[in-house]
């Protein structure tokens, strides 16, 4: 049945080479909305530059997807294994 519902982009910003880890973080998206979504009638929809930007001239790569996509979205998520490490390295240092 359906319901309404607010939507919110959230994109998932990531370098290349972790393919795998966007893939976990829109299957956790895709499980809250399942779980979340109807009672608190909010809709988490993943926004990434493989599936919502095109190919376009005139600027940097990341320029373009900003324009294209980030710029319209709500939230940011961001996974990267240089991050990863800078995280493991801070907390080792705690």
């Amino acid at each position: 049945m359906s319901y309404n519902a607010k939507v919110f982009n959230v994109m998932i910003a990531s370098p290349g080479d972790v393919a795998s880890e966007r893939s976990i973080i829109r299957d956790v998206v895709y499980e809250w909305n399942a779980v979340h979504s109807k009672s608190r009638n909010i809709v988490l929809l993943p926004i990434g530059w493989e599936s919502h930007s095109s190919p376009e001239m005139g600027g940097s790569p990341q320029d373009i997807i900003n324009s294209q996509i980030l710029d319209k979205c709500d939230f940011l998520v961001f996974s990267g294994r240089e991050l990863e490490r800078q995280q493991m390295n801070m907390l080792a240092v705690r």
